[in-house]
């Protein structure tokens, strides 16, 4: 384990503030990184002062990239697994991650103890306050006699799931090479959902490792639901999440139920236009019809890539 050389990655855009206390935590880990690439998807808040001769984070062993325009977060970790180089495992985060101690030492850990090769590796995340946060999804495919196995590895901390967020996840290059970089295309919200899930379907088990624990700092530690989004700002990017889960759904529901994904959908723009205590009603509204509209008749690009998916 010692001799693995661990390369984090971390996709930035104007949480200047933030990205110090998630770069300190990375560089105090117990298990030291050898690498740490910062992605900077254009930030206009100061961000690359940190990285300048004097700053605090001028240092050979960080290196810091800008993109040429917002590429959003799908686009921003697609170009990192782009950039990376001379790594044996991947770890990967959003600026507002706040990885304890030994959070990265635990998930290598948990590694070291499988026998089989792990798709991802994922850590437990919680809010500021404790509350749970970015919860894994659960691989409930069943095993020969017909029962999940997910819980084969569950005295060793360990939980079999399907998919996790880019909050604190453990890749092998092999696993990258294999199977490809996330979809930039995405753009923002669901592209760590289709490739983790891509991860576990298509090259190995995938596991929770409820030792390793980080912080997301996210400033809003609720589920994301465009019914109850109060910030109007946002509610137009929630395109993103429904076109894109709409997409995931299609490439990896085993049943195919897509049709019953897009009722389920209209079901949801209904509620915000009818429902009581739902504020921009007509904006939201329309923003879910878009997505559906986008995921039926558009997306050419995205669905080509989907479809030429490597199964490793």
């Amino acid at each position: 384990m010692n001799e693995l050389r661990v390369t984090a990655l971390v996709v930035t855009y104007n949480r200047k503030e933030l990205l110090q206390e998630c770069l300190t935590a990375i560089l105090s880990q117990t298990f030291a990184v050898n690498s740490v690439l910062v992605i900077n998807n254009c930030s206009s808040d100061g961000t690359e002062e940190l990285f300048k001769e004097g700053g605090p984070f001028c240092q050979e062993k960080i290196a810091f990239l800008t993109t040429e325009k917002n590429l959003g977060g799908a686009g921003g970790f697609a170009y990192g697994f782009e950039k990376a180089r001379d790594y044996d495992r991947l770890w990967i985060m959003d600026d507002d991650t706040i990885p304890t101690e030994t959070a990265l030492e635990e998930l290598l850990k948990a590694e070291a103890s499988l026998t089989e090769r792990p798709g991802f590796l994922a850590s437990a995340v919680y809010g500021p306050k404790g509350e749970a946060m970015n919860v894994p999804v659960l691989d409930r495919r069943p095993s020969e006699n017909g029962y999940e196995d997910w819980y084969r590895h569950l005295s060793d901390s360990l939980i079999k799931v399907r998919s996790a967020t880019f909050v604190s996840l453990l890749i092998s290059a092999e696993a990258v090479r294999k199977m490809g970089l996330p979809i930039a295309e995405y753009f923002l919200w669901g592209d760590d959902t289709e490739y983790t899930t891509r991860l576990s379907r298509y090259y190995g088990d995938s596991y929770l490792c409820g030792k390793s624990t980080v912080i997301h700092k996210r400033a809003n530690a609720k589920r994301l639901s465009i019914l109850t989004e109060e910030d109007p700002k946002r509610i137009g990017t929630f395109f993103y999440l429904y076109r894109n889960s709409l997409l995931t759904a299609k490439k990896y529901n085993p049943k195919g139920n897509s049709a019953l994904h897009v009722c389920e959908f209209h079901l949801l723009a209904l509620k915000c236009l009818f429902g009581s205590n739902v504020k921009e009603r007509g904006k939201k509204f329309l923003t879910v019809e878009k997505a559906i509209f986008s995921y039926l008749f558009g997306c050419k690009e995205i669905k080509e890539k989907l479809r030429g998916i490597p199964h490793a």
